[in-house]
């Protein structure tokens, strides 16, 4: 398996995601689909290290792939009442979106959410026609398909969720 690494998000990192997220790469399987500015990014990093009560956004990680960034990758939504949490991931340069990239930085990010947050249950929604979604479901299960939930350039999608239950082998 390739070598990736999930390190914290810096300051530095954010000309670098935003980038990345408002790429035509990344955009169209975000809920969130309109372009993001740095005054953005700058508010959305702060709550990274001051949502400590309730935890939505403290798991995000950029995700190194042979010591180069590559993308942004973790958990939100967290419930610790539950033991759920949701998986919010993205490679940012097209060339990367590659099976011997995703694969292994989708098993480190459900590795860290079963076993190190402790939660029993990761789910990642993505939408059906989400190129990558074959190689999402190399790593975590159907768990269930909403038809035409998300409505993307004239068309509704289906949302499919997929998830991982208990502790990986």
């Amino acid at each position: 398996m390739a070598e990736v690494n999930l390190r914290a998000i810096e300051k530095s990192d954010l000309a670098m995601i935003q980038r990345w997220r408002n790429s035509p790469n990344v955009v169209p399987y975000c809920r969130q689909y309109h372009p993001l500015s740095m005054a953005d990014m700058e508010i959305w990093y702060a709550t990274l290290s001051r949502d400590i009560d309730y935890n939505l956004v403290n798991n995000l990680f950029v995700v190194e792939y042979e010591d180069t960034p590559v993308g942004v990758g973790g958990l939100i939504r967290i419930d610790f009442r539950n033991r759920k949490g949701e998986i919010s991931f993205y490679i940012g340069d097209a060339e990367k979106c590659t099976k011997e990239i995703i694969v292994p930085t989708l098993t480190s990010i459900v590795r860290f959410g079963l076993t190190t947050l402790n939660l029993f249950k990761v789910y990642f929604p993505c939408y059906a026609y989400n190129p990558y979604i074959k190689f999402y479901k190399e790593v975590m299960g159907v768990d269930y398909v909403a038809p035409m939930e998300y409505y993307w350039d004239g068309v509704y999608h289906d949302r499919i969720v997929l998830s991982s239950y208990g502790i990986l082998d």
